[in-house]
């Protein structure tokens, strides 16, 4: 245990040293698999990686630990979504029940009710099919990779100088295209 003492001379808001309370640790840690542990993996969820022409048996095995990371996290998705979406009927049911009882609710209340708790149960399973596939991902390649089905978007382009560039590549592109099919003879 350290003691406290006091520093003379140093500093007037120095009060000496002092005994810190335990610290949390940190709640995950990453770590980088092996190459054999990689393997270790696919081979015994996915078996025997075939040899095809042109591509490396650790190709072939990224294809697959692909595939079957798609297949859990549709899996999830959809089980997630089911259940999620029966509490969520059930929920808004029982307060339009309870509401009802003391006030009247329009139909375009209930209507709003039950899209709110659909979306809420549409987010729920579809934060946790991402993570599942990004987590069959790594424990297959040891590599990490978003779902195909993340919903990126992306900030709008509101000047008015980036809209005329775009447009112009936009006509740009047609022009092309218009001229190929006039050389094709369409």
């Amino acid at each position: 245990m350290i003691k406290k003492f006091i520093i003379r001379g140093v500093s007037k808001k120095f009060k000496g040293v002092q005994k810190l309370k335990p610290q949390k640790t940190p709640s995950r840690f990453t770590s980088v698999m092996s190459e054999s542990t990689v393997k270790a993996n696919q081979r015994k969820v996915l078996g025997d990686v075939p040899e095809f022409m042109g591509l490396s048996s650790r190709s072939v095995g990224d294809l697959a630990s692909e595939s079957l990371a798609l297949r859990t996290a549709n899996k999830t998705f959809f089980k997630t979504l089911s259940k999620n979406l029966s509490r969520s009927r059930a929920r808004t049911a029982t307060g339009i029940k309870t509401i009802r009882q003391t006030k009247p609710v329009s139909k375009p209340a209930v209507f709003k009710a039950k899209n709110k708790g659909a979306m809420k149960a549409y987010k729920a399973a579809n934060t946790k099919s991402e993570t599942v596939f990004m987590n069959t991902i790594d424990k297959f390649t040891g590599r990490t990779k978003l779902s195909p089905f993340k919903n990126k978007t992306a900030k709008a382009k509101t000047s008015l100088r980036e809209g005329t560039k775009l447009r112009r590549e936009g006509d740009r592109i047609i022009n092309y295209q218009k001229k190929m099919r006039k050389d094709w003879g369409f």
